[in-house]
């Protein structure tokens, strides 16, 4: 693998890796501190289905956004 090869590989796992991200940031944007609150208490989304493992993730991004920290 050339440098130049090394250097297009790492920026497409940092592509794939933001537009994870945002996926995830999006995923629970329209959500205030209550619902949030609950959902996580809960462990459950908005339909009150378990949380996938996506939207676990998801869940703790908004959490950080509302309150500043990882949720306990």
């Amino acid at each position: 693998m050339t440098h130049a090869d090394a250097i297009t590989t790492v920026w497409a796992s940092l592509e794939r890796h933001f537009a994870h991200h945002a996926r995830l940031v999006a995923r629970f944007r329209s959500f205030g501190p209550v619902a949030v609150a609950r959902m996580w208490r809960e462990q459950r989304n908005e339909a009150g289905a378990p949380l996938s493992r996506d939207e676990r993730e998801a869940l703790v991004e908004r959490h950080c956004e509302l309150f500043g920290s990882w949720p306990v």
